[in-house]
């Protein structure tokens, strides 16, 4: 984390939330971008799981749309990204979430920005989350 490490016991399960953000405009919100980690449900696919998220989503967000879903590979691993778009309390959200098949547990990375991403903002998303470097959990 950005203010240092701290040592844990190997046992120990990351179940961390982490949420940067970017300099917004006055009282204008910026880019955001959430890392959280989920667990994969026993016997279920990588494909399985992410098909699962994408419909609680469709189910639990207004107006939730798909304008792109793509796979790739992100530190060697698979990976699903999907660019949405759905309606929040505050208005439109604009949304890129690129689900990882990490080691351990599924990795959701998730840039969201209030109304629309310009084409710059998305490059730059998707080149911010092709940096991702996984470790390979020890034990």
């Amino acid at each position: 984390m950005n203010e240092g490490s701290i040592d844990l016991p190997e046992s120990w399960k990351d179940q961390s939330i982490n949420i940067i953000a970017s300099g917004g405009s006055g009282s204008v919100p910026g880019l955001s971008f959430t890392v959280t980690r989920d667990d994969v449900p026993w016997g279920m696919q990588f494909e399985e799981y992410v098909i699962g998220e994408i419909e609680k989503a469709s189910e639990a967000l207004t107006d939730f749309t798909i304008i792109k879903q793509s796979g790739l590979h992100i530190s060697g691993r698979q990976a699903v990204e999907l660019e949405c778009t759905w309606n929040a309390k505050q208005g439109p959200m604009h949304q890129i979430i690129t689900t990882v098949d990490a080691p351990a547990h599924a990795m959701v990375l998730t840039a969201s920005m209030p109304g629309k991403m310009s084409d710059t903002q998305k490059a730059e998303v998707r080149r911010i989350t092709a940096t991702l470097q996984l470790t390979e959990p020890t034990g």
